[in-house]
């Protein structure tokens, strides 16, 4: 397994390189960097004997035909958060290939047949609602979502269509993809802190996230009383404070966060005209973010000298993992005496968008510190071993061994 474990770490670093963007790692969906980073994966595709192609929605696939048409499907994503790290996605892609790879010069043709996948716009770095990829794989990616735009203004669809990918027809629901795989760093501490080496994902939790915008009426700082104003920005303070309130008494069952807030114009002597900020709410039970998505609009309706306007980018319910699948990876953790952790994935991940709809499982590795979206994202070697180990053993025995 050593050559293996070698390769996947130099193709780790060398697909980091394709990254490097003004001085930090960030490969944004449909760029130059995507382009070199999705080219020298289908380079090292067709190294290893997969035949490859893309999708309408830029997803690149390798495939190798098995005995049968049923499709087992493994992978992650290519994209990445801006100033982040090598890890993200890129190891579920890199362990798939070498895994499969592996176990074609081992046991020949599988009975199934298996295809990895590279997928698109995880991250919503680019495009907000995010997930393009997998959507795509599930029939899910709507003409609305390529109608959002990219910060510059930019829609998806002429991201699309720029990049060569769509030519007017969406991606339709993969119909012959019977079990899906993902293999990816942890993204937090549990694994280091319980001291086990192996995530065996039980779900993924749900995602409410979008933005929201508070419209004022911009006017000179010292010359409006405070009872003539009409100031957005008290008011989005009075949501982000109350809404944190809220989600910190529901004990760890929800997480509330406001990543990006943006005051207009920005003056230190002018009343705002506009703020708007994101918003970022995950728990593994739906009620609660149905109930999160109430509180907002309760908090918004107390105030009505403001006008506000709530946009939902991402909607998507708890996701719960294949229960067969992972009784099969618990069976074979322990005949390979891995330690092992079955838990809750905290963070978002394509795996529960094709969940709902194609069987689906999911493998976490340490990450070290508990760090990741970060350039200090790291995984030891050992630690990708045994992930992969198990990730080797699981593929061949439902495409191998059926």
């Amino acid at each position: 397994m050593m050559r293996e474990l070698d390769w996947i770490k130099k193709a780790i670093n060398d697909l980091a390189l394709t990254a490097e963007r003004d001085g930090e790692y960030w490969r944004a969906s449909y760029t130059r960097e995507d382009a070199a980073g999705a080219a020298l994966l289908e380079k090292w595709l067709q190294e290893k004997s997969f035949q490859t192609r893309y999708d309408a929605a830029g997803n690149l696939y390798g495939r190798l035909e098995g005995s049968s048409k049923e499709t087992f499907l493994i992978g992650s994503h290519r994209d990445t958060v801006r100033n982040g790290g090598k890890y993200d996605g890129a190891l579920g892609i890199l362990t798939g290939m070498e895994a499969v790879c592996s176990l074609l010069q081992e046991k020949g043709r599988p009975q199934r047949t298996v295809e990895i996948v590279a997928m698109c716009e995880e991250e919503a770095s680019r495009f907000l609602t995010g997930y393009v990829g997998s959507r795509a794989i599930v029939g899910e990616l709507s003409q609305r979502n390529l109608e959002e735009l990219d910060d510059n203004g930019m829609s998806l669809m002429e991201a699309l269509a720029e990049s060569g990918y769509y030519r007017g027809v969406l991606p339709q629901k993969r119909d012959d993809v019977v079990g899906f795989l993902e293999l990816h760093i942890e993204q937090g501490g549990l694994l280091e802190k319980e001291g086990r080496k192996v995530g065996i994902v039980t779900s993924v939790v749900g995602i409410l996230a979008g933005e929201i915008i508070f419209y004022g009426r911009q006017n000179h700082a010292g010359t409006t009383p405070m009872r003539l104003r009409c100031d957005p920005v008290p008011v989005a303070a009075t949501l982000i404070q109350q809404l944190d309130c809220w989600a910190r008494e529901k004990e760890d069952q929800i997480t509330c966060t406001f990543g990006n807030v943006v005051v207009e114009p920005g003056k230190s002597n002018i009343i705002a005209d506009k703020v708007t900020l994101t918003f970022d709410i995950r728990s593994g039970k739906g009620e609660l973010l149905q109930e999160a998505e109430a509180k907002i609009r309760e908090i918004l309706e107390k105030d009505k000298t403001i006008k506000a306007e709530i946009r939902v980018a991402c909607q998507d319910p708890p996701a719960a993992m294949d229960e067969e699948g992972i009784s099969l990876l618990e069976m074979l953790a322990e005949e390979r005496n891995l330690s092992y952790l079955k838990m809750s994935s905290g963070a978002g991940h394509d795996s529960q968008i094709i969940a709902p709809k194609i069987k689906t499982n999911m493998i976490f590795v340490p990450s070290q510190g508990g760090i990741s979206h970060s350039p200090l994202e790291y995984t030891d070697m050992d630690d990708v071993g045994q992930g992969y180990t198990l990730m080797k053993a699981y593929i061949e025995a439902v495409a191998w061994q059926r």
